[in-house]
């Protein structure tokens, strides 16, 4: 005899598939507000699944669900955050915007003229009225750049801490327009440490006789400058050169293969063919000319001074201001 199971009711597949629909619904909303991160409630494919009721979300359930972490990948929904904006910069400065119409139109027309030995027309013309108002060049303006004008425009460079080539370029230009203010004097730590010291400033065009860091003398000096070669007759600029020496020689009146004799009386001697002496042409002419490297004395007192207080051995240190 076969033992058999009693069939079930025919309504009980119709109560099982409403119970699995019920936890269906309620493993979904389950999974929808379960917090991000946490374990979601696995939804059962048999047995029986508990059927109490689910309450209906409100709004206060939705609004107080929480955010999902964020990954710190960008949303491929939105763009990325926008570029800030460029700063602006500011408008280009006129370095003539402070000279009257008239001026400021003529220093424009010479921004990029060189003027130098043998130049002439309106730019000479101006560079000479300029040089004349800074008390550099008090020869008449003839609108021609003459030895003395090219030692004009040296001269005027070194007080400024430019580069002295003696032609006048754009930075001479601006710093003529702009009334540039000769540099102050300020003598170097070379020039003021114990014993004697003959300390030479050629943006200043003086000498510094010096014992123990302290002025004793001041002298005027004419320094190299646009001249003329002594035995091939060609024109350049003959520079004095800086740095610092020792005085190793003195003679009253040296003989010079290049100048005869009596060009340098009462001679200091320093750096080959670099001396302190007094110059007949520097106490005639003034600055309108200058020496080929030498350090000029126009006072023949001053000379003799200097020469016979400075022994053999003094320091002598030569520099040009930088701006």
């Amino acid at each position: 005899m076969s033992r058999t199971q009693p069939s079930a009711p025919r309504s009980a597949p119709r109560r099982g598939l409403a119970t699995v629909s019920v936890g269906v619904l309620v493993a979904l909303l389950a999974n929808a507000w379960a917090p991000a991160g946490g374990a979601a409630a696995a939804v059962p494919t048999g047995g029986a699944v508990a059927t109490a009721p689910v309450p209906a979300p409100t709004a206060t359930l939705l609004t107080s669900l929480p955010s999902a972490p964020s990954t710190g990948a960008p949303s491929p929904a939105g763009p990325g955050p926008s570029a800030a904006p460029p700063t602006p910069q500011p408008p280009p400065v006129d370095p003539l915007a402070g000279l009257g119409k008239k001026e400021r139109a003529a220093f424009r027309r010479c921004l990029s003229v060189a003027v130098g030995p043998g130049s002439g027309g309106p730019c000479a013309a101006l560079l000479q009225k300029k040089l004349k108002q800074v008390h550099l060049h008090p020869w008449a303006v003839t609108g021609r750049m003459t030895v003395a004008g090219v030692n004009a425009v040296l001269n005027y460079q070194r007080s400024r801490g430019l580069k002295p080539t003696g032609v006048a370029t754009r930075a001479t230009w601006l710093a003529l327009a702009a009334r540039a203010p000769a540099l102050p004097v300020e003598l170097p730590k070379k020039c003021l440490t114990k014993g004697i010291v003959i300390c030479v400033d050629q943006g200043h065009r003086r000498l510094f006789w010096m014992r123990d860091g302290k002025v004793v003398r001041t002298v005027k000096v004419r320094l190299g400058g646009y001249n003329a070669h002594p035995k091939t007759g060609t024109w350049r600029v003959f520079p004095t050169a800086n740095g610092t020496w020792r005085v190793y020689d003195k003679q009253v009146d040296p003989k010079s293969e290049n100048y005869g004799s009596g060009a340098m009386p009462y001679s200091v001697m320093f750096y080959p063919d670099m001396y302190v002496h007094y110059s007949p042409g520097f106490h005639s002419v003034g600055y309108a000319g200058s020496s080929h490297g030498c350090v000029n004395v126009g006072s023949l007192s001053d000379a003799i001074w200097i020469f016979r207080h400075t022994p053999i051995g003094t320091r002598v240190h030569i520099f040009t201001p930088r701006a």
